[in-house]
């Protein structure tokens, strides 16, 4: 899964650019992918001396409430909440893709894994395939909300919408996030992959997932 993230500012905001979200008050979701979107957004644009940041609630409709109310200076979000923003007339000063991705304990059999390898796999061929026709899945997620209720399939930038089948973890891309992250003291102690990925159930899943996949 690849997730678009996008810094936003309200209509209003004299910010245009991340370079000048420099000691602005920015609404993170501490712990979740779209907190660290938006860090690496701001780290690439700021010194981490010039980055503010206060913790806001996972709620995303909640946290553009909070930039329309001049209550912070931006936020990160996600689709469906991207699409709403620029309804409502706000700037988007900076986008960035990441890697969701999905965690499995140790009782998770390599079959399942696979299984769930397959599954992942041919959704993302169709979902490309047509991506508008998938985009009203953003829309059904959150019933009875009205601004998504207001929202049409025509309404979404497809070029925001990123599918990827899925792959083994690179082991440089896991190592770079973990210290990434702790250089952020997020976690502690080194990356070690023995530890992290379990490489041998991986491999062993990815070769499985293969059977009765096309190309």
């Amino acid at each position: 899964m690849v997730v678009c993230a996008a810094l936003v500012v309200r209509p209003e905001s004299d910010i245009y650019t991340p370079q000048e979200l420099a000691h602005r008050l920015v609404a993170l979701d501490y712990g979740n992918g779209t907190a660290y979107a938006g860090l690496q957004m701001l780290e690439g644009a700021l010194p981490r001396a010039a980055i503010t940041t206060c913790a806001a609630t996972v709620n995303s409709s909640d946290r553009l409430d909070a930039v329309m109310r001049d209550e912070v200076d931006a936020t990160v979000l996600q689709e469906p909440w991207i699409t709403i923003a620029e309804k409502k007339g706000c700037r988007i000063v900076s986008t960035t893709f990441f890697h969701g991705t999905w965690v499995a304990d140790r009782g998770v059999s390599v079959e399942a894994y696979a299984a769930f390898i397959r599954a992942v796999t041919r959704a993302v061929r169709r979902i490309n395939a047509d991506k508008r026709r998938y985009v009203s899945y953003f829309i059904d997620d959150f019933p009875g909300h009205p601004d998504v209720e207001r929202l049409t399939p025509d309404d979404f930038d497809l070029a925001r919408i990123q599918l990827k089948e899925p792959g083994p973890i690179p082991e440089a891309e896991a190592r770079w996030a973990w210290e990434w992250m702790a250089s952020w003291g997020v976690l502690e102690g080194p990356f070690d992959p023995r530890t992290q990925i379990n490489q041998t159930v991986e491999r062993e899943a990815y070769s499985r997932a293969t059977v009765g996949l096309g190309a």
